[in-house]
């Protein structure tokens, strides 16, 4: 594989539960009532914004993804697909937590998003970073107004990935990334590019789930535990799993963005991210905490509470809900597959992004330009943690559809 390797972060403890038949799977869906997303709802339902997934794929024979998928791509070992097979079942599940359409099956918090599908693996295990850096800017310039990154490494950034979500940025993208599920006070990439929400998770009740990765890093929360959404026949006879993970969250999270930004349509990406960091609910200590960030996304609250404008994002630099930069990864620089998509010259905006990471730090520039004429290719990565796809079972029956 060439290339550094991404890989999926979260979303990988499958909890097999005594069947409940009587309740529906929106029924079982805990997050729902958690969030109060019928509540929010009730002002919109995220209708017509584009959130890119950028995952294994997304099954487009799902029942609950019908009418809301847009045609895909693939890139890494997934080039030359259209993004709409998902053999692993990641993707599929956070797909439906975003914009599953319900009826008795999935509902995601964005019923009228459409989901943009993104493949940067055809095996939905091991991302080759140049596969996840064009899957981002691909996305970002197919009309993409959020990017779920439900995925990541232990590493540090590279310079190519922080680009690439840099180019996101400067195209008015608000990209959302997990914090992993290993329960240590480490926050890998992408979540670790400053600008990104980085999503950790919590449990019924609200407390941060012990096995979320945690750290200063950290922006916001979201149900992670025991989340139930769809998933491809081929991973599940059902076609449901649950599961648990800070990719839940931060589909979750996505979907909350989506609303916002359906609520808000001329609100740029800056200020919906400081809307959604507003608007959270606290659970720990007072302000920012490591555990849960500015606290656990309030999608009612995001809609509708008065927030003064901002300027820019306000986790970039200069801002006091900023900490301290993370280096990026010099000695490792992804190689690209083919050619990236053309850019438009960087900008001050961009460039506060390469700065957050540290590429503009002369004496990064200098390692990267050793190591690219060196020709050095980085080691491929091991997984921080698996998605294993659910055996057959029947947890929970097939629902009915028009």
């Amino acid at each position: 594989m060439s290339g550094r390797a991404l890989v999926l972060a979260v979303l990988v403890l499958l909890v097999v539960t005594p069947p409940v038949y009587a309740q529906s799977i929106e029924d079982q869906q805990w997050h729902l009532g958690a969030l109060d997303v019928y509540a929010a709802q009730g002002i919109t339902r995220g209708d017509g914004v584009v959130v890119a997934v950028v995952d294994s794929g997304v099954d487009e024979t799902a029942p609950d993804l019908a009418g809301r998928l847009l045609p895909g791509a693939g890139f890494g070992t997934a080039a030359g697909t259209d993004g709409v097979k998902d053999t692993y079942g990641h993707g599929t599940g956070m797909a439906a937590l975003i914009a599953g359409r319900g009826r008795g099956g999935a509902l995601g918090v964005a019923p009228g998003a459409k989901i943009l599908p993104v493949a940067a693996a055809v095996d939905g295990k091991d991302f080759p970073t140049d596969g996840v850096v064009q899957s981002i800017r691909w996305a970002a310039d197919h009309g993409a107004k959020v990017i779920n990154l439900s995925l990541g490494t232990e590493s540090l950034s590279t310079p190519d990935l922080v680009s690439a979500v840099a180019y996101a940025f400067d195209r008015d993208v608000v990209v959302v990334a997990a914090t992993g599920n290993d329960g240590v006070e480490h926050i890998g990439s992408p979540a670790n590019i400053l600008g990104v929400v980085a999503v950790a998770g919590t449990v019924q009740g609200g407390a941060p789930w012990p096995s979320s990765n945690t750290g200063r890093l950290t922006v916001l929360a979201a149900p992670a535990q025991d989340i139930v959404t769809a998933a491809p026949l081929s991973v599940s006879d059902s076609g449901y799993v649950q599961v648990s993970g800070t990719s839940a969250a931060t589909a979750l999270v996505s979907g909350v963005a989506a609303l916002v930004r359906a609520k808000y349509p001329e609100m740029s990406a800056a200020n919906v991210v400081n809307r959604l960091i507003a608007s959270a609910t606290d659970i720990a200590a007072p302000g920012r905490d490591d555990a849960t960030g500015f606290g656990v996304v309030n999608p009612v609250e995001a809609l509708t509470k008065d927030v003064p404008l901002v300027d820019r994002n306000p986790l970039l630099p200069g801002h006091a809900t900023q900490p301290p930069p993370v280096p990026v990864n010099p000695g490792n620089p992804a190689i690209a597959v083919g050619s990236p998509p053309t850019e438009r010259p960087v900008d001050t905006f961009t460039r506060l992004a390469y700065v957050t990471a540290g590429v503009l730090a002369v004496g990064v520039v200098v390692l990267v330009l050793r190591a690219r004429a060196r020709k050095r290719r980085g080691p491929v990565l091991e997984p921080v943690t698996s998605w294993e796809p659910p055996p057959p079972d029947d947890d929970f029956w097939r629902p009915r559809y028009d």
